[in-house]
């Protein structure tokens, strides 16, 4: 395909130039040839419906638009309000037709901000419910928190290889530190400094099978875990 469109526009290139360099200079002609040359169609790749029709209403602007004169930044610029979005490619297809190829980004959690809930995706950004379809069953994260500090808890979790399946909800605190409570009612309690120690010692207390009858781990304080069987 890609060979194809770049031997279209060769093709379309010596025409132009022949018409140009012509004595005989059909005006019909080179009006014609614009008209073919109008973008009269959006191919929309990656998306499901709903995502495909939110995206085609934003790139209604280049319809109508010379395929030649068209700047890949405008598109660009218009889908950039996606925050679902990870990577973006445009082609051309000459002579009238634009190839948008679309990858969301993975969610890892959700949120509450102001009463609307929000998805929270790999590249930092948060994604209004209501723009996507999602079947997973994600976390819920509380609290006034960056996206950046989620994704580096998370990540640190993941090189400890802890299985972040059992967690069902994280809760942020302004002197940034992190609560973690497992689908089995268990609570950790995390510092806001030495966060890897910390992650290692609450491993270590998971792999012991030790913890039945504990609900809250308590790890704020360095050097010393305090465990209780019932909840505050």
């Amino acid at each position: 395909m890609m060979h194809q469109s770049i031997n279209r526009k060769k093709i379309y290139f010596y025409l132009l130039i022949l018409l140009f360099l012509s004595t005989s200079f059909n005006f019909n002609l080179l009006k014609g040839f614009r008209e073919i040359s109008i973008i009269n169609k959006i191919n929309i790749n990656g998306l499901d419906k709903n995502e495909e029709k939110l995206v085609k209403e934003k790139l209604e602007i280049i319809l109508n638009v010379n395929s030649f004169f068209l700047n890949k930044k405008i598109i660009l610029k218009n889908l950039n309000q996606f925050n679902f979005l990870d990577s973006v490619t445009v082609q051309k297809i000459l002579p009238s037709e634009i190839n948008v190829n679309l990858i969301k980004t993975t969610f890892t959690g959700r949120t509450i901000i102001d009463g609307e809930k929000y998805y929270i995706g790999k590249n930092g950004k948060l994604t209004n419910v209501k723009q996507v379809n999602n079947k997973e069953n994600l976390p819920l994260v509380f609290g006034k928190f960056e996206a950046k500090d989620f994704l580096k808890l998370q990540n640190i979790l993941k090189k400890k290889k802890i299985n972040l399946d059992k967690i069902n909800k994280y809760f942020y605190y302004r002197n940034k530190r992190w609560d973690i409570q497992n689908k089995d009612g268990l609570t950790v309690m995390l510092p806001s400094k030495n966060l890897n120690e910390s992650i290692d010692i609450y491993k270590k207390l998971i792999e012991s099978r030790n913890l039945n009858t504990i609900k809250i781990v308590d790890l704020r304080i360095p050097k010393q875990i305090i465990l209780t069987s019932e909840k505050k």
